[in-house]
């Protein structure tokens, strides 16, 4: 249980890593950006299968690209959840997502928790 804690925290971090690299993200303060990944984790848990397989066809021309573009979606989607995220538009919601899930990559892979 700490651990997923600590990642949601550190998930946090990331996003206002990227929110001061992407242009068109804003973020309030940390806590806005701890109830953005909290968010951003119900909807990409939820949702993110399920509109993966309904665009399986579109994914499989793709080559898998097309799963970026879905999770761009929910990344944008969460803004709407979360008062003090701004997200300006479809790029910078696909960067930021980017950006974020790079960072978050690089955090789990160097941080081992729990």
């Amino acid at each position: 249980m700490i651990s997923l804690v600590v990642h949601c925290l550190l998930y946090a971090l990331s996003f206002m890593l990227a929110a001061k690299v992407v242009p068109g993200i804003a973020v309030r303060s940390y806590g806005s950006a701890v109830k953005f990944a909290l968010v951003f984790a119900l909807l990409d848990g939820l949702f993110f299968k399920l509109l993966a397989f309904l665009t399986m066809p579109l994914v499989i021309v793709s080559l898998g690209l097309f799963l970026l573009v879905i999770r761009a979606a929910l990344f944008w989607a969460a803004d709407r959840f979360v008062d003090g995220v701004k997200i300006d538009g479809f790029l910078p919601a696909l960067l930021g997502s980017l950006v974020t899930g790079g960072l978050n990559w690089l955090i789990t892979r160097f941080v081992h928790i729990g």
